[in-house]
């Protein structure tokens, strides 16, 4: 194997697609064989981004909250089709909105409920997290925001639609990540730190910060030529209190940490150290396609060309036709993306992991994470 084509690729995205750092590492066969570093996490100062940066995951935070949350479901503490109600008594009595013909709202019971896998898959009618109300409740508690009584509050937002009835990328894995701290008795973070990072050796994972000094910079809208970013700083709201932990967002992480992560699922759960974090059977549930013809649609229209050939599974993208996405992974390839670009790869078939991560506002990531995956699947075949 030769990884020459799609190294010189990526040390071109410093100017070519104004990138100021990036990281890379692939697993093949449950081994590791490649990682490349390029580019500064610190361009003022030349600090190079390499293993140890730290960084944002924003949505790819989500595959590590939906495998904990399967690793409960392993437990038999829920199942799938429960109500979330039963855990959550705040999401019973839900209303939905409506738009009659001459274009005003109107809010009607929800006919159905909102089961546990409808927020594994978007399904659930929710949208947006901070509303009125989770606003207030922060306010309330001095800035703190726990993530259970934000994510309480948010059950008095109407539904945008019918729970089960269409995809909406929103605020649904937020509120599992709220549903792990019900379910365990736990913080969020705590949960995840003993059952996933610990086991795994993930040492730099985690929603605080382990080390400002090897922080990457937020750059928003950087220039390559120039050297400049329109600015530098957090545009997402990721943490609305100081206390709050976004299973849909707010994990930081490294290269080398997130990889044995992904590995472990491309190995059916089995962690790269001999830890198992699943059983086969629910990596092979996780990665289940799970839309109806309706949601499909919405899906298609959310992601456009960059997840032409994939529907949604739970909580992850999953691979149902790879002519349509011209992939050279293979069905049933599963994995998310993060709004600064980050991407993970996982395909138990091919025995294949990726995992790549960059840290830019402004730049289209979704127009060549597709050209990176099939980069380095070909570097595999090449002599």
């Amino acid at each position: 194997m030769s990884f020459s084509k799609l190294e010189d690729y990526l040390n071109r995205f410093y100017t070519e697609k104004n990138i100021p750092g990036l990281g890379i590492a692939v697993y093949h066969k449950h081994e590791p064989v490649f990682e490349h570093y390029t580019g500064f996490s610190d361009v003022e100062n030349q600090i190079h981004f390499g293993p140890d940066t730290i960084f944002r995951l924003y949505s790819a935070t989500k595959v590590i909250t939906c495998t904990a949350l399967l690793q409960l479901f392993e437990a038999g503490t829920f199942k799938l089709s429960d109500p979330l109600f039963e855990y959550m008594p705040e999401y019973k009595d839900m209303l939905v909105r409506h738009i009659r013909e001459d274009g005003s709202e109107e809010l009607r019971p929800a006919q159905n409920r909102i089961t546990i896998e409808h927020l594994f898959s978007m399904t659930a009618g929710i949208d947006r997290r901070d509303t009125e109300e989770t606003d207030r409740v922060i306010q309330a508690s001095g800035g703190e925001g726990r993530t259970l009584d934000v994510i309480k509050a948010l059950a008095k937002e109407p539904l945008i639609f019918e729970p089960g009835t269409h995809f909406k990328y929103g605020a649904c894995h937020d509120v599992l990540g709220a549903l792990i701290e019900v379910l365990s008795g736990k913080k969020f973070g705590t949960y995840l730190k003993a059952n996933i990072f610990d086991r795994i050796g993930m040492r730099d994972t985690s929603f605080v910060l382990q080390d400002d000094n090897r922080f990457c910079k937020l750059y928003n809208n950087f220039n390559g030529k120039t050297h400049t970013a329109e600015s530098i700083g957090e545009s997402f709201n990721l943490q609305p209190g100081r206390a709050y932990e976004s299973g849909g967002g707010g994990l930081y992480s490294t290269v080398p940490d997130y990889i044995l992560f992904a590995e472990a699922l491309c190995n059916y759960g089995l962690a790269p150290n001999g830890e198992r974090i699943l059983r086969p059977e629910t990596v092979n549930e996780m990665r289940k396609r799970r839309l109806s013809p309706e949601a499909q649609q919405d899906f298609a229209k959310f992601g456009g060309v960059s997840k032409s050939g994939y529907s949604y599974a739970l909580g992850v993208r999953t691979l149902v036709d790879r002519e349509d996405n011209n992939a050279l992974s293979q069905n049933g390839e599963f994995g998310w993306d993060g709004a600064r670009g980050c991407y993970v790869v996982i395909d138990p078939e091919a025995e294949v992991t990726l995992f790549y991560a960059q840290q830019e506002g402004g730049s289209p990531w979704y127009r060549w994470h597709g050209t990176i995956r099939n980069y380095a699947y070909a570097s595999l075949w090449e002599d």
